[in-house]
């Protein structure tokens, strides 16, 4: 969505309004307004009567404050680091102004640097931006930024004039005058005129005994006949002030360069032979400012009709002003500066505060449901281990570790079931029943039931078809070369038939466990 600008040009006798909406291809003029200041009875009316339609309040808002109410001077400073530059501008200015230094709003612009840097300082007291602050809250709006008037056109100029190395800027209103001197480097000084429109409509006036408006129109008109010798005498005292002024900042070295041109703009400019009294006084061209005719600029049809460059030029320039840091003056800050972005991001966050703590929260539940149905599964897997070792190792009565427990018991079982003895002898169960195998005869009906070997000595349970097997068994195992004691620990019928059911006890040979 195009993002909606006003500029916001406050005059001494008027207020234009130009509000422009910035796209991809530049920006486009879709309305336009001017207040009368005297006719709806001052500043803060004609402000009330601006917004009352609502137009313009939906807008980022940029405005201006007039020269007069601000301090310039052009300071040095011997070094060039920006940081400590903003830290004891405010310091350097205190003793040339007529004001604490807690009681004003400084700003600068580096007209000049090498390993000293040359300054060029504004300073305004905090109860004129206050008031400015004030009116436009009143009519719920705040500046976004705050700059000096005719400050934007300049800046404008320096970017659509880059042929010029150093120009000269005239903003004539109704009843003074902002002279703003610029370069390459950018505005190298601003100084305030006690000459404005107001004084050729009252010669006007004066010599053909007219009434104000009706001098005004005379004026536009360029025909004055017997007041032109008075409006030449004051323009004249104009221009040497003017020229004065060029030749006091050449001679104290704030000015490099002379002016290769002047540039008009404002209200009171509107008199068409002002323009020849200046060229041939400063012997200079001159440039009648209009910012609207820049390529990337186009005017909406509503806008156009009332369109008056002279009038509308400063407005327009704080509407297409670059927001960037150093793109100029800004008073809009600290207690100064926009609110309402910062309450409203408040409010945004109290928002997304509350509902990241209710995902944290679910979140949370969810975290400790989880925990709660793992602990139970571990709790269960716990109880049915315990089980599994009591089942299995009923002998052991004091459970520590089950896990561990079972772990040693089957290494024994291992170490018991491979046949390792006291000796570290390597006869397994295999060789044993190996050899088992080979000493009865297979005539010999043997069943075995039972086998134990503990690395000591061998059990053997089993069954035969009679007694007389039981002696031919005992009598073959004696032939072993593993076997010592070959003792027959009992022998009976089983129960409920003719076999016969025999333990033999064999002991391992000690010879045979070292070899």
């Amino acid at each position: 969505m195009p993002e909606k600008i006003l500029g916001l040009d406050i005059g001494k006798s008027s207020i234009k309004a130009v509000r422009v909406t910035a796209g991809l291809r530049g920006y486009e003029v879709a309305d336009l307004n001017l207040v009368n200041i005297d006719k709806e009875g001052g500043t803060k009316e004609a402000l009330k009567k601006l917004f009352e339609s609502g137009i313009f309040t939906d807008s980022i808002c940029i405005t201006a404050l007039p020269s007069k109410d601000f301090f310039f001077r052009n300071i040095k400073l011997p070094f060039n680091d920006k940081k400590k530059i903003s830290q004891t501008i405010a310091y350097e200015l205190e003793p040339l102004i007529p004001c604490p230094a807690d009681e004003v709003l400084t700003d600068y612009v580096i007209t000049y640097q090498t390993d000293q840097t040359d300054i060029f300082s504004a300073a305004v007291t905090k109860s004129a931006a206050g008031d400015l602050i004030k009116y436009l809250k009143k009519c719920n709006v705040e500046a976004s930024i705050i700059d000096i008037d005719t400050v934007s056109v300049a800046s404008r100029l320096l970017t659509s004039h880059t042929d010029t190395g150093c120009g000269l800027l005239l903003d004539i209103g109704d009843r003074d005058t902002t002279g703003v001197i610029f370069g390459k480097s950018g505005i190298l000084h601003i100084r305030r005129f006690s000459f404005g429109g107001e004084k050729i409509t009252k010669a006007i006036a004066k010599a053909f005994k007219i009434e104000f408006s009706e001098a005004e129109k005379k004026k536009r008109t360029g025909v004055t006949g017997e007041a032109e010798k008075e409006i030449s005498v004051l323009c004249r005292k104009f221009f040497s002030e003017v020229k004065n002024t060029l030749q006091s900042l050449s001679l104290k070295g704030h000015l490099k360069e002379d002016p290769e041109k002047i540039f008009l703009t404002g209200g009171g400019g509107f008199y068409p032979p002002l323009q020849k009294e200046m060229e041939t006084f400063f012997s200079l061209p001159i440039e009648i400012v209009d910012i609207s005719a820049a390529d990337d600029i186009t005017m909406g049809k509503e806008a156009g009709k009332n369109w008056k460059p002279m009038l509308t030029n400063q407005a327009l320039a704080l509407a297409i002003r670059e927001t960037k840091k150093n793109a100029g003056f800004n008073f809009a800050r600290g207690e100064f500066g926009p609110k309402k972005k910062y309450e409203k991001f408040q409010k945004d966050f109290k928002w997304a505060a509350a509902i990241v703590f209710i995902i944290l929260c679910a979140f949370g539940v969810d975290l400790y449901i989880d925990y709660h149905y793992d602990r139970a599964y571990l709790n269960r897997l716990k109880h049915e281990i315990t089980a599994v070792f009591k089942k299995t190792c009923p002998e052991v009565t004091r459970i520590v570790d089950p896990v561990q427990q079972l772990k040693v018991r089957i290494a024994e079982a291992g170490n018991s079931s491979s046949g390792l003895n006291r000796a570290g002898s390597g006869i397994g169960t295999l060789d044993i029943m190996k050899d088992i195998s080979r000493l009865i005869p297979e005539s010999t009906e043997f069943l075995i039931t039972s086998f134990t070997f503990d690395g000591a000595a061998v059990k053997i349970k089993g069954e035969t078809d009679n007694f007389n097997s039981v002696d031919n068994i005992k009598n073959c195992l004696s032939k072993s070369n593993y076997f010592k004691n070959v003792t027959i620990s009992s022998a009976s019928l089983i129960k409920k038939g003719t076999r016969v059911g025999v333990d033999l006890r064999m002991g391992i040979r000690e010879e045979r466990l070292e070899g």
